[in-house]
């Protein structure tokens, strides 16, 4: 059966590689939607879900779709991708010399003659940054790629030095979490 990931992210083609997974990909187009009046955990759910929808709708035959969003969180306060310098200067400053939360929200839609299951699963784990110079803030932004990043940072570049501890799972941190995505993917091939 054929396996889609409904995101054009590096980091998770690099890691369904690592899984010796064969897939394609299929981006979803859905604009991520926050609601204001929904925990972080749960608009990431349903930012996830809506993904995998999206792409189980531009698809066609019996496939697994394989979808993932990664958010991260200070004081309950969710901080997306960076618009511009500011906003990722901002954020560092912010996230840097304490700790936040990262989740990701995994959702794989199993479509067979058009029957079709639904799996969810979810992982939080805490991060914590060194105190950051603003040099050294602006040194990762001018340096690296942090628009394409919740959060303005990857852990598993090069702003890894600047990370003291981390509880929890580190795939959850990079934008997947492997180890449910193997046990939901074990799941579904015992089902068959």
């Amino acid at each position: 059966m054929k396996i889609i990931l409904a995101s054009k992210s590096k980091r998770r083609k690099d890691l369904l590689n690592m899984m010796h997974i064969n897939y394609e990909v299929v981006e979803s187009d859905k604009e991520e939607f926050l609601d204001i009046n929904l925990s972080p955990l749960e608009n990431c759910i349903n930012i996830s879900l809506q993904k995998a929808i999206d792409v189980k709708n531009k698809t066609t035959g019996n496939r697994i779709i394989i979808a993932c969003d990664t958010i991260v969180c200070k004081d309950n306060k969710i901080y997306g991708k960076p618009k511009d310098y500011k906003d990722a200067f901002e954020m560092l400053k912010i996230l840097s010399n304490g700790s936040h939360e990262v989740i990701s929200c995994l959702t794989v839609i199993k479509v067979i003659d058009n029957k079709e299951d639904i799996y969810q699963e979810n992982s939080t784990c805490k991060v914590y940054i060194d105190l950051m110079t603003d040099k050294e803030i602006n040194d990762w932004i001018l340096n690296s790629n942090p628009y394409d990043k919740a959060g303005a940072y990857a852990i598993q570049e090069e702003f890894g030095k600047y990370i003291t501890k981390v509880e929890g799972d580190y795939y959850t941190i990079v934008g997947l979490p492997i180890n449910k995505l193997y046990r939901i993917l074990h799941t579904i091939k015992n089902d068959e």
